[in-house]
């Protein structure tokens, strides 16, 4: 108990804190395990009223639907379940949060506990923040309390530092928990009046980050390029992130998809034959033009022109084809009459564009030709919620391929997959599934021997960090509990830019107990690797205690 004026039961908390991290490891039991932790939290805090709201997305809107509570009535649950009625206190609080770090997108994880205790007249606290889906990177949740009592600095300081920690291990609970299926994914960007044209490419995945794209490329893109004369599209990604998949989506989906699509990789194209690449030529227009040609962009009149890799093109290229874009008009080599075309241009690169910019590789009046439409696809590492759905989506294709029907996916090798970073990104990803079938025997399964004879490397590598909350379902509390503990330390190193002190304050550990942790969690050597150059790290990395990856497998 603390001083006089204000009371909170320090055992309570750490009860409600210590039941979901026991939990981890058994997500069958999620609700009841919030449940007991809610209410042992609601009792260490002595809050009068609270809540735990799951964020539901429908089709268009957004309700909270309420998991855990206590003290509040059924109007004022109706009211924060719906969104209405928002003159009453309670919920115009807890959707006021909803829309200022859920609601436009705008949400900084870093900021995720600036304010969390705050005060307000009538002598009361309330605590209000959004609980993040570890691997989605996403508000999942909100948890409200409140709390009548005198001012008092030691109560703030005590219950912000508790309430960070107990909604992170929130988050972890409900994403384990609370699984979204693949029907209630793809039901917040499905409209019915959106029909999967013949041949259309596939986006496969659930995460947020593919639900995001989704929606922007019919909401933006796709009747952007359905419109006479429209700008270019840049797409912006790692090489293997499926930036040629990407256009040809917005191909399949757009008025233009009965036109010709073209597909060109700019690293072929020399400044010699540039003007004739883009534009064309006539027979006889040089040494070696035996044919009239009517160039990319003529080719692809009405339709789709990708070009992919714009940063190898050069500097004098990159003039040449800024002219079509800003002209919209070609002249082929040989003919003195411009041609006006309507084109729409895709271009796709896995370079920064202002950093080539700055370095001299990019025309800066080119980049700003691309600046009103740019999508940035992220690296499947970023994305692991992806990852089941894209093998099951290549073992398939390569079953039929292949003629060959596999018995099974062991889990330990779906597991290591999730785990396993992918630099090279849906691209490698496909590439182990084609040879995976290609070596089984028809009938057999795909075990983690047959994966660790092909693909010795993958098991060896550490953990991807975002991965963290699906790889812990079935493993031992230990080994739960450090996955947990590993994701929590990276992810806030990353939060923090890498700043070890900063990071460390944040977890409210001291030096010699976070560099501890990092050791004993087998992520010195990622830590020493970020600050090469930057600051000196003391530490060797040493294996993750319980075996790592080999106890998944």
């Amino acid at each position: 108990m603390s001083a006089i004026g204000f009371s909170y039961d320090q055992e309570s908390l750490f009860t409600g804190l210590s039941i979901l991290l026991r939990g981890i490891s058994y997500p069958g039991q999620a609700e009841e395990t919030i449940s007991s932790s809610f209410d042992s939290a609601a009792k260490g805090l002595g809050a009068i009223r609270g809540g735990l709201f799951l964020i539901r997305h429908q089709p268009g809107s957004v309700r909270l639907e309420v998991l855990s509570q206590c003290g509040m009535s059924s109007q004022q649950l109706r009211a924060i379940d719906c969104g209405k009625n928002l003159e009453d206190q309670i919920a115009e609080r807890i959707w006021s949060l909803f829309r200022q770090t859920c609601g436009n997108g705008s949400f900084s994880p870093r900021d995720q506990f600036a304010d969390a205790v705050r005060r307000i007249p009538s002598n009361l606290y309330v605590l209000c923040v959004p609980i993040i889906d570890p691997v989605l990177d996403e508000p999942t949740a909100i948890l409200y309390f409140e709390k009548e009592t005198e001012s008092d600095t030691e109560f703030e300081a005590i219950a912000s530092k508790w309430i960070a920690s107990y909604a992170l291990a929130l988050g972890q609970m409900i994403h384990l928990g609370f699984p979204r299926t693949q029907q209630e994914e793809e039901s917040e960007i499905k409209y019915s009046d959106i029909k999967t044209p013949e041949n259309a490419p596939e986006l496969i995945g659930v995460s947020v980050q593919t639900q995001a794209l989704r929606q922007e490329l019919h909401e933006i893109h796709i009747p952007a390029a359905s419109a006479p004369d429209p700008d270019p599209i840049l797409i912006l990604g790692e090489k293997g992130t499926g930036k040629d998949l990407v256009a040809r989506y917005i191909y399949a989906y757009s008025a233009r998809r009965n036109r010709p699509y073209v597909a060109v990789n700019c690293a072929e194209i020399t400044d010699e034959l540039a003007t004739a690449r883009f534009f064309g030529h006539k027979k006889g227009s040089f040494t070696g033009s035996l044919a009239n040609e009517p160039g990319l962009f003529r080719a692809a009149d009405k339709g789709v022109l990708f070009l992919d890799e714009i940063g190898d093109l050069s500097l004098k290229a990159q003039g040449t084809l800024l002219r079509v874009l800003e002209n919209r008009t070609v002249v082929p080599l040989g003919e003195t009459k411009e041609q006006r075309i309507d084109v729409q241009v895709i271009l796709g690169t896995n370079c920064d564009p202002e950093c080539a910019v700055t370095e001299g590789r990019m025309r800066p009046d080119l980049l700003d030709r691309f600046r009103t439409q740019a999508i940035k696809l992220a690296p499947l590492r970023d994305r692991p919620w992806d990852i089941p759905a894209l093998v099951r989506h290549f073992i398939a294709y390569n079953e039929k391929r292949t003629q060959k029907k596999i018995h099974s996916l062991h889990t330990g090798v779906l597991k290591t997959m999730v785990a396993y970073s992918w630099p090279g990104n849906v691209r490698e990803l496909a590439r182990v599934c084609s040879l995976l079938v290609t070596h089984v025997k028809s009938g057999s399964p795909i075990d983690s021997a047959l994966f660790n004879k092909l693909i010795p490397n993958i098991a060896k590598e550490e953990w991807n960090p975002k991965a963290g909350a699906l790889l812990v379902g079935n493993v031992p509390m230990r080994e739960a509990l450090e996955t947990f503990g590993r994701e929590l330390i990276l992810s806030r190193l990353r939060q923090h830019n890498w700043n070890v002190k900063s990071a460390r304050q944040s977890l409210g550990l001291p030096k010699t107990t976070f560099h501890r942790y990092t050791r004993a969690l087998g992520i010195a050597g990622s830590v020493r690797d970020e600050l090469a150059g930057v600051e000196q790290f003391p530490y060797q990395s040493k294996p993750m205690i319980g075996g790592g990856m080999a106890a998944l497998s």
